[in-house]
């Protein structure tokens, strides 16, 4: 599983590489833009001439404001005026899409070398105890066991303080459906799975619990929203999983893990109102996974609950 991930996160990291480039030039044309733009805007205030000095008073105005009366030479020099102002603001709207984008691909680019050196790490562990014999060998892969569990434990710590201040208590939730046609390859409920997290549900304790359900489908199919709701969080957790969460009314908050994040932005953003069916992102394997899937889980006023249990009653 180590080595297969490694030679994942390795090529997706490879890919990301030109798109982070391409991006940086675009910046660079988008400031040189931006500051020619600027240059001869800041030209036009030092001209005293009438013709100019009338152009900037009528831009200000609402267009509705207008004289239609101008002269074809007011009519010009306004629409002149109008256009340089239109290309700046243009310039600079690109100019924040390209820093946005920049920011996203630097996020995932960032949240996979992490992933890449722990993977080593382990991978070499692994490697010079096996050289030594069986012994170091089966305690190096508890090591290594033990470490995945810590991951999956800061992971879950994380996504307990994203879900606690997502969750929104008005109102009534509305219909629920799978986020991604697949074969449910994990089921909600207590596991033999050593890197699940213990949990208590139903008043019963279990050392090794299963929160969720993984669906799985090819990678890169669309994942969409379960139910209507607003995006509280797209990012990466500790164990480099992508994730979106999505805020519904009654206080249910729905998970979306291991994403795919070498898309150059997501297709949702945090604070944006989805709708059920809405894409909100694409079957990765980002994080630890042994398989291209979605996991899926859905929190009621921060316990989790069986997502399924939601579709009987949607």
């Amino acid at each position: 599983m180590i080595e297969a991930q490694a030679r994942v996160a390795q090529d997706e990291l490879a890919g990301l590489d030109p798109q982070i480039a391409q991006v940086a030039r675009d910046l660079d044309v988008v400031n040189a833009d931006i500051a020619a733009l600027q240059a001869k805007s800041d030209a036009r205030r030092t001209l005293h001439d009438r013709l100019e000095r009338e152009a900037f008073r009528l831009a200000a105005m609402p267009s509705d404001k207008v004289p239609t009366d101008l002269s074809s030479a007011q009519r010009e020099a306004l629409d002149d005026l109008l256009s340089l102002q239109s290309g700046l603001l243009d310039a600079q709207t690109k100019l924040t899409e390209r820093a946005d984008l920049l920011a996203t691909l630097k996020s995932s680019v960032g949240a996979k070398q992490a992933q890449l050196a722990r993977l080593r790490d382990r991978a070499r562990s692994l490697a010079s105890a096996a050289a030594a014999g069986d012994t170091e060998a089966k305690a190096a892969q508890v090591g290594v066991l033990t470490a995945l569990a810590q991951d999956a434990s800061n992971a879950q710590t994380a996504l307990a303080q994203l879900v606690a201040s997502a969750m929104v208590r008005d109102g009534e939730s509305g219909a629920w459906s799978l986020p991604v046609r697949g074969v449910v390859t994990q089921p909600f409920g207590p596991t033999s799975l050593e890197l699940e997290p213990p949990a208590t549900y139903g008043g019963v304790s279990y050392a090794h619990f299963h929160g969720a359900i993984d669906i799985a489908a090819s990678l890169g199919t669309p994942v969409t929203a379960a139910s209507d709701g607003v995006v509280a969080f797209v990012g990466h957790l500790p164990d480099g999983a992508m994730i979106v969460l999505i805020a519904h009314p009654g206080g249910y908050v729905s998970e979306y893990a291991h994403l795919d994040d070498t898309f150059a932005l997501p297709p949702v953003k945090t604070g944006q109102a989805v709708k059920a069916g809405q894409v909100i992102g694409f079957i990765g394997l980002t994080g630890i996974t042994t398989g291209a899937h979605v996991h899926f889980a859905v929190l009621k006023d921060g316990a989790a609950i069986d997502p399924l249990s939601l579709l009987s009653k949607s």
